[in-house]
């Protein structure tokens, strides 16, 4: 344990007064004098725009205080900047939760009242690796943990842990999501290759949906799932590289994508989500773009390329999109979270 000498302390404190009081609030990274950027480009009307990147705190307006700083100095490593991210989350408040896989726990943004922290914040027994996270009713926060082979469910914006839940029942589980719909949580387990479907409210297991298999009814290695506000569920199929679509009663509706590396296919499919008008947004990790696609599984549109620049990605894995169609896509070997807007197309009145 690091000792302290009272001198030292009070130097330390004091040169962190000074840190506070030299700094400027701080505010959303601009992008400065660099045109916007948007897909299509000219001449086409844009749909996608690229707006900032979260990298820390102080990226969406979030700034320690000084004593905040003094606790950080002296406990050393304070875990403020984003090591790998994966799956994403926004409560109703504007709680951004963004999972980090290398630092084993989950950022929680709040720029309502401009906090930001990390959950677990103790050691809970079998919080090993978590990877995705969704939330639900009451409250509850879903966290799926590969590691240990659970789902873990915390309230209280994850400053309390309720229980796990899973243990026995799952291989490795990955992508879940909460059908308000239905009021189910479905949580993928990719390497058995099948949905399990939990109650809601009693987290009692229901059923398994899908098995291996490339045929209709079957998944192979699925990876990531979203739950539409019409209680359709759409899963990313990753080596069956396809996308299955999914009724409010999981049954299989259709499928679309196949194996290639031109548009409208898919080489590694992972992070998948729905806006405001139903289109799906699907991350591919090998492309390093998001592919968009209507609700008859028609493309639409492609944002993003490889590289470290904006608007460019390094094996993007997860994605969600908020109320206000702003898109959330976790840039993983970029260490830090992209957001564009989607812009609708204005209706001309006659």
């Amino acid at each position: 344990m690091k000792r302290y000498s009272q001198s030292a302390l009070a130097l330390a404190v004091a040169m962190l007064l000074l840190i506070s009081c030299a700094q400027p609030p701080a505010t959303i990274k601009p992008v400065s004098d660099a045109p916007a950027l948007v897909w299509p480009g000219p001449p086409e009307t844009p749909r996608i725009q690229f707006l900032y990147s979260i990298t820390e705190p102080r990226d969406i307006n979030i700034s320690q205080g000084w004593f905040q700083k003094v606790l950080d100095y002296i406990k050393g490593d304070p875990r403020k900047q984003i090591g790998s991210p994966y799956g994403i989350e926004m409560d109703t408040e504007g709680r951004l939760y963004i999972v980090d896989t290398f630092y084993k726990a989950v950022h929680v943004f709040d720029t309502k009242n401009a906090k930001h922290y990390l959950f677990p914040d103790k050691t809970i027994a079998g919080f090993q690796d978590p990877i995705n996270i969704a939330l639900g009713s009451n409250g509850r926060i879903y966290v799926s943990d590969s590691g240990s082979k659970q789902v873990h469910v915390f309230t209280g914006h994850g400053k309390k842990y309720q229980q796990s839940i899973g243990l026995g029942q799952f291989e490795r589980p990955t992508g879940l999501a909460v059908n308000n719909h239905t009021g189910e949580l479905l949580v993928l387990d990719t390497p058995a290759s099948r949905l399990l479907v939990f109650d809601e409210q009693s987290l009692g297991i229901k059923r398994i949906v899908g098995h291996e298999s490339k045929e209709t009814q079957g998944f192979h290695y699925p990876t990531n799932i979203t739950a539409a506000k019409d209680g359709r569920v759409y899963i990313t199929d990753s080596l069956n590289y396809r996308v299955q679509a999914l009724g409010p009663q999981l049954d299989f509706s259709k499928r679309f994508g196949a194996a290639g590396d031109a548009p409208g296919y898919f080489s590694r499919p992972k992070g998948i989500a729905t806006d405001s008008e139903g289109n799906i947004y699907v991350v591919d990790a090998l492309f390093d773009n998001v592919q968009i696609f209507d609700n008859e599984g028609r493309l639409l549109l492609a944002f993003g390329s490889p590289g470290s620049n904006r608007g460019e990605f390094w094996l993007p894995n997860a994605l969600f999109i908020d109320d206000h169609d702003r898109i959330y896509v976790s840039d993983s070997h970029n260490k830090r979270v992209q957001v564009f807007q989607y812009m609708k197309q204005e209706v001309q009145q006659p």
